[in-house]
């Protein structure tokens, strides 16, 4: 009985210390001196009790077991800020500052020279502007001396046309290399390119038809005198003026006074006609319709000379107009 009253207050007392996270009767107890690294094999060592600790104290059951902290415990306070010199690498903070100053600066450089780049553009135009507005004197002058009455056409046309050719191209160019900010001026230098290239265009093309047509334009001297031509000559005469005729008609430009250009085509459908009726008066003697013949021919192109004119007034005032409108695009260009 007395040990049984005896065991009762320890068994008590045990089960307060477990419940405050002590025991006196550690089975298994594992020790290791350092944190064990990837890969290495944890070290421990058993530590054996006996069956007669369960009867000691706490006190005596923490002295007899061997106990070894982890590396983890020994730790000390280290200086922060020597950790963060270790952590921070400050060279590597300074390239990088450096970097975004650079990039920095170039793009405000780049922003700079963009503007200095538009303008240096405008004034690239204002210059081409004023070099085609130059030409444009000329070039109505040369347009003005255009008569088919008067000859051929003057040897200041063509190098009038070329002058304006080549600042309208310049402009043209030019005019590619301004900005969006500048959508305005760069329209207004595009229209006074083209309405320029227009004129030139309109200019050539109505030089080139004149140059082609006004010598078809005039009558072939043909003999009506029977006895003062035979017919082969005849023959030869009226169908080597008649050839030259359908080949200056081949090679007209296209849209070039198409009044003109339906009227000749008529013509030439009916020199066949014209021909045969000339050969025929020869041969019988007729000299009344062997002239009838000839001043068929005189009459048709009369008709047509009539409508040359015309319609070079007409290219004219087209030209003048194309002119006018450029000259007021290059006013508004350059001031």
């Amino acid at each position: 009985m007395t040990v049984k009253t005896h065991r009762k207050p320890r068994a008590v007392r045990y089960s307060m210390m477990e419940s405050l996270g002590f025991t006196e009767t550690p089975i298994v107890t594992y020790s290791s001196p350092r944190l064990p690294t990837p890969g290495s094999p944890r070290t421990a060592r058993h530590v054996a009790t006996s069956p007669s600790t369960r009867h000691g104290t706490v006190e005596e059951i923490w002295n007899t077991t061997e106990l070894e902290a982890d590396s983890m415990v020994d730790w000390s306070p280290v200086d922060v800020e020597k950790r963060l010199n270790k952590r921070v690498r400050f060279p590597l903070v300074a390239i990088w500052i450096f970097i975004i100053g650079v990039i920095g600066v170039g793009g405000v450089w780049l922003w700079q020279n963009a503007g200095r780049t538009s303008e240096t553009a405008f004034v690239e135009v204002q210059d081409a502007g004023s070099a085609l507005g130059v030409t444009l004197e000329p070039l109505a002058a040369a347009a003005a001396l255009i008569d088919p009455a008067n000859g051929p056409i003057p040897e200041t046309v063509l190098p009038a046309i070329a002058d304006t050719d080549r600042t309208s191209r310049a402009l043209f160019s030019a005019a590619a290399e301004l900005s969006g900010t500048q959508a305005g001026s760069r329209s207004v230098a595009t229209d006074a390119a083209t309405l320029a290239l227009d004129a030139t265009r309109t200019l050539s093309n109505l030089s080139a038809y004149i140059g082609a047509v006004t010598p078809i334009l005039t009558a072939p001297t043909l003999i009506t005198e029977p006895e003062l031509i035979d017919l082969q000559t005849a023959v030869a005469e009226f169908g080597s003026w008649r050839s030259t005729f359908g080949m200056v008609l081949s090679n007209l430009p296209e849209g070039v006074m198409p009044d003109l250009t339906a009227e000749l085509n008529a013509i030439r459908d009916d020199l066949e006609e014209m021909q045969g009726a000339y050969v025929d008066g020869l041969r019988e003697d007729d000299r009344v319709a062997a002239l009838a013949a000839v001043r068929a021919v005189e009459g048709r192109l009369a008709t047509a000379w009539g409508i040359l004119l015309v319609e070079v007034e007409a290219a004219k005032t087209s030209i003048n107009g194309q002119i006018d409108s450029a000259r007021e695009a290059v006013r508004s260009l350059t001031g």
